[in-house]
């Protein structure tokens, strides 16, 4: 008897795989076909996902993903997700009081929404109810983008409820214990918390998206061109250097990540033990491929004070001889929703502990009825078209032969395309790390100038100490700058001795200060003063144009009034412009 197969596609927010399961005779599931396919399109744009899904899909059947019935599975992302608690009554009224309380707590209204619900702990008194909806206008859209490309869904199942079903199936021993599974996607997380009477689940907007968003604004770069720096970095694809400026900004932003997740989750346990008073979660498990940032569990483990290990949905799963050995280890990262609905539509073991939600539209389940039974008709209405047409037999026959071609042509077409997309992809990637070198060398050629240019202001201000203090004597500086004009710019930029602007301009040096003029006669005639002072000016000149930093002195100015008082006081103001050479870098 030929074994029944079921193919089932997870619709990632960044990737879509679609595999085929078939059940043994004595129950064991088996993986015998998987291929997946990352979506090509701006994360931070939701509008574009359902093209970008489309065209993935495509590209997995042009692989050998067979047409016809399949099981879709939802990201959490677009879901409405709601947990209540409800009297208990007997089931055929059951959904009437579901919608009831269900209307206080949904954004729309529920005639608006197309919704399902399970009930995942029951006391006998009262029941709490998971309910999960979505907007008829993205599944509606989806159905048609899907049965566009030739596969007919039967089922569109909520992916936050499917990895309870995946660890009852791996047979992990749970009695008595409080278990977290945390699964992180692209764009948000799904927090499940197990227990021995049910479940409870959180979906928290913080994905691996989140993380490159950090990066773009980090490093200025657009999504898509940091989406592919944090996967080439964290993956180890790109070898960087310990010194390269880059680690540090890459290896920042996951720490701001790990801190993030971890609060939601000390938040989310709170929230778990007030509603279960006081009960707490034992251990943790991690799944999902944003769970494979480098550290995390770690991290996640000293903050909880958890065990925290990665959970392997495939460990009570047969992997057939068809998939390819290389993506093996990728497998248990990205299958956790897969196996968790396999089991389900196979109902492997204990089925009663198995949970689902369906989310396809009434027409379309009424559509997927009378599809069901197409064969019959077909059968019927050829018995009675055979009866005078032999011609048309050979007709047929041709046309058919002609589809095979047509097929074959189409299958090497896709092929080709296949290639140059990923040598597209390839081309962007290596664009992306170009400008993210570009971004990193601005980012500390100013470092570098300031820098070089450090060790100039302790030679300078001991060369100034030595000609104007030591040789001078009896002089003291009020300001010291150095005058920068950017080229192109009319205006003049100060920079201070310790200020460390990156620019290129015309460098002046300026001093601002006093000497003081001192009579030695103590004849303090006005006469004599001028004399002293014009002395001490020229003096003070002279050893300023023998300091080994200037090249020309621009400007001289001297004041024996207003800022400076040599009458009364007997001290002279002067302010100096110096053009500095073009070797001493300050």
């Amino acid at each position: 008897m030929k074994p029944i197969r079921k193919t089932i596609v997870n619709c990632g927010v960044s990737h879509v795989s679609a595999c085929v399961f078939a059940k043994e005779d004595d129950g064991t599931l088996v993986l015998e076909q998987t291929e997946t396919e990352s979506l090509q399109y701006d994360y931070s744009n939701d509008s574009l996902w359902l093209n970008a899904l489309a065209d993935g899909l495509e590209k997995l059947v042009a692989r050998g993903i067979g047409k016809g019935e399949a099981h879709f599975i939802l990201p959490g992302s677009l879901l409405l997700t709601k947990t209540i608690r409800a009297p208990r009554v007997e089931e055929s009224k059951q959904r009437q009081i579901v919608a009831f309380e269900l209307q206080q707590k949904m954004p729309y209204p529920l005639a608006e929404l197309i919704w399902d619900y399970q009930v995942v702990e029951d006391d006998g008194v009262e029941q709490e109810v998971l309910a999960i909806a979505v907007r008829p206008a993205i599944a509606e859209s989806f159905c048609e983008k899907v049965d566009a490309l030739g596969l007919n869904p039967v089922e569109l199942s909520a992916a936050s409820i499917l990895d309870y079903n995946a660890l009852r199936l791996s047979l992990l021993e749970m009695r008595g214990e409080e278990t977290l599974v945390i699964n992180i996607g692209a764009k948000s997380t799904n927090l499940l918390f197990i227990n021995p009477e049910g479940f409870l689940i959180r979906n928290i907007a913080l994905g691996g998206n989140s993380l490159t968003q950090h990066v773009a604004d980090s490093i200025g770069v657009s999504f898509t061109k940091a989406e592919q720096v944090k996967k080439s970095f964290f993956s180890g694809e790109v070898a960087f250097s310990s010194d390269d400026p880059a680690v540090q900004v890459l290896e920042k932003n996951a720490e701001q990540f790990k801190a993030r997740m971890s609060q939601e989750v000390t938040r989310s346990v709170v929230t778990y033990k007030r509603l279960k008073k006081g009960k707490s979660p034992t251990r943790i498990f991690l799944c999902g491929k944003g769970s494979l940032l480098p550290g995390l569990p770690e991290y996640l483990s000293q903050k909880q004070a958890l065990a925290v290990d990665y959970f392997d949905p495939l460990r009570a799963v047969k992997i057939g001889s068809q998939i390819d050995p290389e993506i093996l280890p990728q497998l248990p990262f990205m299958l956790s929703e897969v196996v968790g609905e396999a089991c389900r539509v196979f109902a492997v073991g204990e089925t009663s502990s198995y949970r689902g939600i369906n989310l396809l539209p009434k027409d379309k389940l009424a559509h997927m009825t009378i599809r069901k039974k197409r064969w019959w008709l077909a059968a019927a209405a050829a018995i009675l078209s055979l009866l005078p047409l032999p011609v048309v037999i050979e007709t047929m026959s041709e046309l058919s032969q002609a589809e095979r071609t047509l097929d074959e042509k189409k299958g090497h077409l896709r092929q080709k395309q296949l290639e140059v997309s990923e040598q597209v992809e390839k081309q962007q990637g290596l664009l992306a790390l170009d400008h993210f070198a570009r971004a990193i060398d601005k980012e500390i050629s100013p470092l570098l100038t300031v820098s070089s240019g450090a060790d100039n202001w302790r030679l300078l201000l001991a060369d100034l100490q030595v000609l104007i203090i030591n040789e001078a004597s009896e002089v003291w500086l009020d300001e010291l700058y150095v005058q920068r004009e950017v080229r192109g710019s009319k205006n003049p930029v100060r920079r201070r001795a310790g200020n460390d602007q990156n620019l290129k301009p015309n460098r002046v040096l300026v001093l601002n200060g006093r000497f003081l003029v001192r009579d030695p006669e103590n004849e303090s005639s006005r006469e004599n003063l001028i004399q002293l002072n014009s002395a001490r000016q020229k003096a003070l000149t002279e050893s300023l144009d023998q300091c080994d930093f200037a090249k020309k002195i621009l400007k001289k100015q001297f004041e024996t009034e207003g800022r400076g008082d040599l009458f009364n006081r007997f001290y002279t103001y002067f302010h100096y412009e110096i053009e500095l050479k073009g070797e001493r870098s300050l």
